[in-house]
């Protein structure tokens, strides 16, 4: 009995995809829809997880564990060799040096130098106390630290920067890098990597930035931090942890914008399975009339859904796997930009994501295909054998979907006011994107019937054109809805983009005013400004230190209060006179604080905040809130006596310099008389160029995704038009026979698509608005902590104009020419001569 059963169920299958076969259009839409959508949320998966395991990952230096840090503190601006010493005779194995230094080369490339003693660096989870060293070198060793030793280089930046190996990088000092050898470490990133010696010889120095620690008994700890010379100080390593709070938000809308295109793919699939079956009823009602129970047509649905399913995981996650490698780089140069985050340049494809890949897929395909499919065969053997799309599109379902509308704006209209996180506003951006999208069904159908009852009866032809939308409309509203959804997005994120980078702009103008930056271990800036005090207009050294602050990190900056760029400081939220205040200090303690401290910690105008000092915890006045765009973590400014009457390891964080005619050729002269190395300051337009830089890379994810999502609603468009031709050949025909020509029918059916195409992209633009000011407004604040004023503009309206048209007028004249090609056996079979 089983093997009979099992016999039918195939056949049955058989029958089901034989339709298929006979129609390939359709299974390849059908594919399509689901591949791309896949491939697009699986792509965004991949760099998350992928992410988000680097982030664990942290807690490594080059393959080493690094649970602790020890750093210079005080007026120390580095760990001296004779303290590293002394500390590993003392026993501690545990600890290697290490030097961080940034470099320019003569091409004008910034590039981050780290050094270590190989020798010396612990295996990553090797036993407390153990000797052991990891192994740094793909290569030979004995060159890596021997004299010309060699330079690590990853291929990515090998590659963009045209290094070949062998190939010696000259800086800006005159001096030049050891030959390069492609190779990276773990948590290497965009880096490059020497050994010791040869950092000492490149950077003239012979100290260590800090050291790390790996892991450390309570015991160990303890005698350690006894054991620390005055001037050095032990602290955790938490970057693994403020990673992941600090990106948890970038994530987030990442995660959203993938999800958003998994849903545009699937309608696709939606509207291929509905032309299926429309074309499938006779099938399916004649196979319930053979005796096909229900239970074994639901068995045979369930395996043509599996069948999808697994084409789908296969070509999505493989697709997928190829899109996020494509864009990983992007992400991870915006993640290492913004919150120092070492991502690996490659995704690996894990049975993890091919699991998630499945079970996505096999969703997608169980609503789009199955239910569908289940509610026909129901009905067929109940209802009549014929039943056509239009008819299937009934005021009734109108109705149905002007109240669903309704009903998802007015819930998003109350969860607005209970939004207080990035996943409750993205609730809220679905509610406000899906009721606007089944809304539109409804506003086309009242358009053409008030677009038809207002023309005069002369209008034959555009009457005729109006009316034939009704027909069209059945067909075209998934694809419709598909193409408002990516236009929306698009228009909002442009808008969000636009916006952020015209405040981010503003703002850079004002911070980074001076006409040249130093940083410099060995500058004299009391010589260099008495020395040449015609040529210097203003200047301003600012001092600095970092902690923890509600648990987060924390930036607090000592600065000259009449410096030029702090009395024209941005401020997003001040209380009357706040600069004066601020500069005077009162016996309040007045302070300045960045806007994520307003906006994340909660902070409001005239609290006070408790900071950790030399002294003890001191409470400190808030009297305004700065602009700070870009900075992942919460800032306080106070004047810098402030700063070095309670934190005495505040350190030198560079001078910025105003000159009186700006020309900075003139000026280097100067610097290198007062001490300055080559290499140790930067022009403002470099600066700026290189924030900006960063800017373009931060969004051009975004971006990206934003095409591609469009894109699928394009090929939503095409495999509809496609669809709704194949099944009114006949229709054609009649009107061919009738003595319609091909510019008459060009009007016909051409006019309605691009009258809901207008339609569609009107209501898109609203809609726009609306999604970039509660981006703007609500979820950007919650999510980064910055505010900026929402700047619309009619470019990114006219691009997508310009762009909807052209995927119009493409799919149109191909929906033409399969058209005409089969056309004449269309009349053939109407005149019944086949």
């Amino acid at each position: 009995m089983k093997t009979e059963r099992l016999t039918r169920i195939v056949w049955v299958n058989r029958v089901l995809l034989s339709h298929y076969r006979r129609h390939p259009l359709q299974a390849i839409f059908l594919l399509l829809g689901l591949t791309l959508g896949v491939a697009l949320w699986s792509a965004v998966e991949l760099i998350n997880g992928h992410a988000r395991t680097s982030y664990a990952d942290a807690e490594q230096f080059l393959g080493a564990d690094a649970h602790f840090w020890i750093r210079p503190t005080g007026e120390n601006a580095a760990v001296s060799q004779q303290d590293y010493i002394r500390l590993r005779r003392l026993g501690f194995v545990e600890l290697y040096p290490i030097i961080e230094a940034r470099l320019q080369t003569r091409e004008q490339d910034w590039l981050i130098l780290l050094a270590t003693d190989f020798m010396a660096l612990p295996i990553a989870d090797a036993q407390n106390n153990s000797s052991e060293t990891a192994t740094p070198f793909v290569g030979d060793a004995l060159a890596f630290m021997t004299p010309p030793f060699q330079t690590a280089v990853p291929e990515s930046l090998a590659s963009e920067l045209g290094i070949n190996p062998g190939d010696q990088l000259t800086l800006t000092n005159g001096q030049r890098l050891p030959p390069a050898t492609l190779q990276s470490r773990p948590q290497q990133g965009e880096r490059l990597v020497v050994d010791m010696a040869a950092a000492f010889e490149v950077l003239n120095r012979d100290n260590f930035d800090y050291l790390g620690v790996t892991k450390l008994s309570a015991s160990r700890e303890q005698a350690l931090r006894q054991a620390l010379p005055e001037g050095l100080i032990l602290t955790r390593n938490q970057q693994s942890l403020d990673l992941q709070e600090l990106t948890d938000s970038l994530h987030i809308q990442l995660a959203a914008m993938g999800w958003l295109a998994f849903v545009v793919g699937l309608f696709i699939v939606f509207n291929a399975v509905r032309f299926s079956l429309w074309m499938r009823q006779a099938t399916l009602t004649t196979l319930r009339e053979m005796g096909i129970g229900l239970d074994d047509l639901a068995l045979a649905i369930a395996l043509e859904a599996l069948f999808w399913s697994v084409l789908g995981t296969l070509l999505g996650g493989g697709l997928g796997f190829l899109l996020g490698n494509l864009l990983l780089p992007t992400v991870s140069s915006s993640l290492g930009s913004l919150y120092g985050a070492i991502i690996t340049p490659t995704v690996t494809l894990t049975a993890r994501h091919l699991l998630q890949a499945a079970i996505m897929t096999l969703l997608g395909v169980t609503v789009a295909v199955a239910g569908p499919i289940w509610l026909s065969a129901r009905r067929s053997i109940r209802q009549q054998q014929h039943q056509t799309l239009d008819q299937q599109f009934q005021p009734r379902q109108l109705g149905v979907q002007s109240l669903s509308a309704v009903a998802l704006l007015g819930l998003a209209a109350l969860y607005y006011f209970q939004i207080d996180s990035v996943s409750d506003g993205f609730v809220l951006l679905a509610l406000v994107l899906f009721g606007s999208a089944l809304s539109l069904p409804p506003l086309l159908y009242g358009a053409f019937w008030l677009a038809a009852r207002s023309m005069p009866a002369s209008w034959w032809r555009l009457r005729w054109a109006m009316r034939d939308a009704f027909a069209q409309l059945p067909h075209l509203r998934i694809a419709m809805m598909a193409l408002l959804l990516a236009l929306v997005a698009n228009l909002g994120v442009s808008t969000l983009v636009g916006s952020f980078r015209i405040a981010f702009t503003d703002w850079l103008t004002v911070r980074m005013s001076a006409d040249v930056y130093v940083q410099s271990a060995t500058l004299d800036a009391d010589a260099l400004l008495t020395q040449a005090p015609l040529k210097v207009q203003a200047s301003h050294a600012r001092t600095g230190l970092n902690l923890r602050w509600q648990d987060r990190p924390t930036e607090i900056r000592g600065v000259n209060t009449q410096a030029p760029d702090m009395r024209s400081l941005p401020l997003a939220l001040s209380e009357p006179n706040a600069l004066s205040q601020w500069a005077e200090q009162g016996h309040l303690r007045p302070i300045l604080a960045n806007e994520q401290v307003h906006h994340l910690a909660g902070v409001n105008l005239g609290e006070s905040v408790s900071l950790p000092t030399d002294t003890g915890t001191v409470d400190f006045q808030v009297v305004g809130f700065f602009h700070d765009y870009g900075n992942p973590y919460y800032a306080f400014y106070l004047p810098k006596a402030t700063v070095s009457q309670y934190w005495k390891n505040a350190q030198p964080m560079g001078l910025a310099i105003w000159l009186q005619d700006t020309n900075l050729q003139a000026f280097e002269p100067d610097l290198l008389d007062a001490g300055a190395e080559p290499g140790d300051w930067i022009d403002q337009r470099q600066l700026m160029s290189v924030a900006l830089q960063i800017f373009e890379r931060t969004f051009a994810i975004t971006g990206a995704l934003n095409t591609l999502t469009l894109g699928v609603a394009g090929v939503a468009l095409f495999a509809a038009l496609m669809s709704i031709h194949q099944q009114r050949l006949h229709q054609y025909a009649h009107w061919r026979a009738l003595g319609v020509n091909q510019q008459e029918w060009l009007l016909i059916v051409g006019g309605p698509l691009a009258g809901m195409v207008m339609v569609t992209g009107l209501l898109a633009i609203p809609l726009g608005a609306v999604l970039s000011a509660l981006l703007i407004a609500d979820i950007n604040i919650i999510a980064f902590g910055w505010s900026m004023p929402l700047n619309w503009s009619w470019h990114p309206v006219a691009n997508l104009a310009i762009l909807t048209t052209l995927t119009l007028i493409l799919t149109g004249l191909t929906a033409l020419w399969r058209v005409q090609r089969q056309l004449p056996n269309a009349l053939i079979r109407l005149g019944g001569t086949a």
